[in-house]
C-alpha cells in the first residue's frame, strides 16, 4: 500500500497549529525535523523545545485524506508552501531494518537484529527486535554502555538497570553472566520491550522488575548502569550510592560533553576512580563505591 506525505516548513509557533490540523485532517503520523542546522540540547523535565524554523512531515495513508489536508492546510494557512508527495510502495519493516545490521561493540560483544544471522559464533551475541525503538546500540549513548560491558567481567554479579529502555543493557549483562538484573523505567513499554528481548535471548529469568516508587528498595547491588540524562543523573548520585554495596560501579551515559565536568564533580563526591569516554558528542562516565 503507498503511502503519502505532506512535507512544510513552518516557525516555532506556529508548529502546534499545523500538528493539530494535519492530525485532525487524517495524517497517521507527523515528524518534525530541524529545517536550518539548529542544535537542541537537553531539555528540564516537561520541556520540549522546537527549533526556530521546523520541517514538518505529515504521512497519510490515503490519497483522498492527504488531499484534503492540503486543502485545509492552504485554506488556513495560505502563505506556506506545501509539498505533496508518493512514497513507493515498499515493505517498510524491511525497509526500517535495512539501517539496522549486526554491530558489534568492543571485542567480544554483538547486537544482531532480527532477521540477520550471527556474525561471530565465539562471541556473546545479543538478538534485539528491531520492532521496539527504547534503544538498538546504534546511538553513541547505548554504544559506550555496551563497549564499557565489553570490557568488564559481570560474572554472578547483580546489578541494576536504571532507566532499561529496550533492556540492551541488562540482557547483555545477562549473557554475559550476570546472576540478576533489576530493570527500572518509567515507561510500560520499555518494560514490556525489556522482557520481551530477555525472553528472546533466553536469560527472562535473570530480570527482575522494580516500579519507579520502590527504587528505595534497591540495594547491595553490585553494579548500577544508567543511560538516562544528565540531569536525573545528577538527582540520583546519592541513590545509586546507596543502592550499591562497597566496592560496587556505576556506568552513566546520556551526558554530552558540555555537561561532564559538572557530572563528574558531583559523582566524584560520591565515587573513586572516576573514568570518562567521549564518542562524538556524547560521555560515559563510570566510578566505583569505595570499599570501605
Amino acid at each position: 500500500m503507498p503511502f503519502y506525505e505532506l512535507t512544510l516548513q513552518v516557525s516555532q509557533e506556529l508548529a502546534p497549529a499545523v500538528d493539530e490540523l494535519l492530525t485532525e485532517n487524517g495524517a497517521v503520523g507527523v515528524t518534525y525535523a530541524d529545517a536550518l542546522d539548529q542544535p537542541l540540547y537537553e531539555p528540564k523535565p516537561g520541556e520540549m523545545p522546537l527549533w526556530q524554523v521546523v520541517k514538518m512531515i505529515g504521512l497519510f495513508d490515503q490519497e483522498a485524506i492527504m488531499q484534503t489536508a492540503h486543502k485545509q492546510l492552504t485554506a488556513a494557512y495560505p502563505a506556506l508552501q506545501i509539498q505533496a508527495t508518493q512514497l513507493a510502495d515498499q515493505v517498510w519493516e524491511r525497509v526500517w531494518l535495512s539501517h539496522f545490521k549486526p554491530i558489534q561493540f568492543g571485542t567480544h560483544s554483538w547486537v544482531i537484529p532480527s532477521g540477520y544471522d550471527v556474525v561471530d559464533p565465539e562471541a556473546t551475541n545479543l538478538m534485539l527486535d528491531p520492532g521496539l525503538a527504547f534503544g538498538t546500540g546504534t546511538h553513541e549513548t547505548t554504544a559506550l554502555c555496551l563497549r564499557w560491558l565489553d570490557n568488564r567481567d559481570v560474572t554472578d554479579l547483580a546489578l541494576v538497570d536504571f532507566g532499561c529502555g529496550s533492556g540492551i543493557l541488562a540482557v547483555m549483562a545477562l549473557l554475559k553472566g550476570a546472576r540478576q538484573v533489576i530493570c527500572v523505567d518509567i515507561d510500560e513499554q520499555a518494560i514490556q520491550a525489556t522482557r520481551q528481548n530477555a525472553e528472546k535471548n533466553g536469560v527472562a529469568d535473570g530480570i527482575v522488575v522494580v516500579a519507579p516508587d520502590a527504587v528505595h528498595t534497591i540495594e547491595n547491588q553490585d553494579g548500577v548502569m544508567a543511560n538516562i540524562l544528565a540531569e536525573p543523573l545528577m538527582t540520583f548520585t546519592d541513590e545509586f550510592h546507596r543502592m550499591l554495596k562497597p566496592g560496587g560501579f556505576v556506568v552513566l551515559s546520556g551526558i554530552l560533553e558540555a555537561q561532564k565536568n559538572q557530572l563528574c564533580e558531583k559523582y566524584a563526591q560520591r565515587f573513586i576512580d572516576i573514568e570518562t569516554e567521549i564518542d562524538q558528542d556524547w560521555v560515559r562516565v563510570s566510578g566505583s563505591k569505595a570499599k570501605n
